[in-house]
């Protein structure tokens, strides 16, 4: 099994990312796994998980170069990774990381997380990004949805901005875009690379409330969703995100495709 949409900091920063979720007031909640490195690793494999991704993002500036030598150094310990970097545009310095860490450090994309990093996906200062990730078939993943407490919904019509100018570039739109999933399957439609992970959708929680976007949606999309799960930011035990996709009763075939099939497809592994 393949998961999309797994975290992998420096303890450092996972146990500042953990205050701040934990910390009363913030509307998210406590976190099931404390895990980082080594151990992390071993407990998805523990659930069945073999390969899956590093994402990461930076708030502040000087952030992204550390984190992506971070992962550089992790993925030559862990072969398990699916290296990941992120950029960010107020480093002044977008396209020169880019291609250190597609060129030289051979990464499969990015993560931009634009709620925690105040910097939208179409910010002009990301485009050199987005045309060498077009030209190397390299991957985004952004969270552009308002899930789980951000304010503004209107991350579609921002996410098409970029789209517009770069429609060969692969994205893959984090927690299926919700809470806003009626607003990206139009983009599904109209782009051919648009993908959707599952990070914490159907899972039902009530510190993650109303966040299926229904059978349909995954029959629709059965193509272009991965799993995902968030790990291991997560309130649940890890099998409780698989257990949920499984109860929508969408056939061996799909859930081989969402498990596995998908991301083998589109990482090219």
């Amino acid at each position: 099994m393949i998961d999309i949409h797994v975290h992998f900091f420096p303890s450092s920063i996972f146990q500042a990312i953990w205050r701040y979720f934990e910390t009363p007031g913030h509307g998210l909640w406590n976190i099931k796994y404390k895990v980082n490195n080594k151990q992390l690793i071993q407990t998805l494999s523990k659930e069945g998980v073999n390969r899956f991704t590093t994402l990461i993002y930076a708030h502040k500036q000087g952030l992204a170069e550390y984190l992506n030598n971070f992962i550089k150094e992790s993925v030559d310990r862990f072969p398990e990774l699916i290296p990941f970097g992120t950029v960010f545009a107020g480093d002044g310095k977008c396209e020169r990381v880019a291609k250190k860490i597609f060129e030289e450090f051979k990464f499969f994309g990015i993560k931009l997380h634009p709620f925690v990093s105040n910097e939208q996906v179409e910010d002009i200062r990301f485009f050199p990004v987005y045309e060498i990730m077009q030209d190397l078939g390299k991957i985004l993943v952004c969270h552009t949805g308002s899930v789980p407490v951000y304010k503004s919904s209107d991350g579609a019509i921002r996410l098409r901005k970029v789209l517009d100018q770069f429609p060969r570039l692969k994205v893959i739109v984090a927690h299926c875009g919700a809470f806003e999933y009626g607003d990206y399957q139009p983009l599904a439609n109209d782009f051919e690379h648009i993908y959707f992970d599952t990070a914490m959708n159907c899972v039902h929680n009530s510190a993650f409330a109303n966040n299926c976007p229904g059978r349909g949606f995954f029959l629709e999309n059965q193509n272009r969703i991965l799993f995902g799960s968030d790990f291991p930011n997560i309130p649940w035990e890890y099998s409780s995100q698989i257990k949920a996709l499984k109860m929508l009763d969408l056939g061996e075939t799909i859930e081989r495709k969402i498990f596995n099939e998908n991301a083998v497809k589109l990482l090219g592994l």
